[in-house]
């Protein structure tokens, strides 16, 4: 009964005090993520990858930005990969929130090679949801779920995958000159 109440009281807290984030219209977004992932195969073969993806957006109205982000990762099967994503991130609550919930839609290509030399080359859409922890009205800590769909080709064949990441990410808010 003691947890419920003090994680409940945590939980109120959190959600009622202020930040005044930038994330308004004219600021800038700069930061990355870092995740890992588990991947299945036409369910037959199995891997895991590490990736690390800085960012750059820019908000081009309140609580909406556009921007890219490179992606660089190592993987089971193969040597290394990177590629690029456009994306499109909108915040939910007001700006003054200091817990604050993010949907980031994307779409964009890469280019992986497994340790046997074979290339692949890929293109890939998804969708990202999470929560910010402002820490102060600059700095977001990030968890997320991030979904990923993948078409490309193998030695000629035609693959897809889908896969989900769980991941954390540190954004850094820059606010315009005024």
């Amino acid at each position: 009964m003691k947890t419920n109440f003090f994680l409940t009281s945590i939980i109120i807290v959190l959600f009622s005090i202020t930040a005044n984030s930038q994330i308004t219209k004219g600021n800038w977004m700069v930061g990355g993520d870092a995740y890992y992932s588990y991947d299945k195969y036409n369910s037959t073969s199995e891997t895991w990858s590490i990736y690390f993806s800085p960012n750059v957006g820019y908000f081009f109205l309140d609580k909406l930005a556009v921007g890219i982000k490179p992606t660089f990762g190592i993987a089971k099967k193969s040597k290394a990969g990177y590629g690029i994503d456009v994306f499109t991130r909108y915040y939910f609550l007001k700006s003054t929130k200091i817990i604050n919930f993010f949907i980031e839609p994307k779409g964009g290509i890469s280019y992986s090679k497994s340790r046997g030399g074979d290339s692949i080359n890929s293109y890939n859409y998804g969708i990202k949801a999470g929560q910010a922890l402002f820490l102060n009205q600059s700095v977001a800590l990030e968890f997320f779920m991030d979904y990923n769909n993948r078409a490309g080709s193998y030695k000629n064949i035609k693959s897809n995958s889908q896969r989900i990441f769980f991941g954390f990410g540190l954004q850094i808010h820059l606010e315009k000159d005024k």
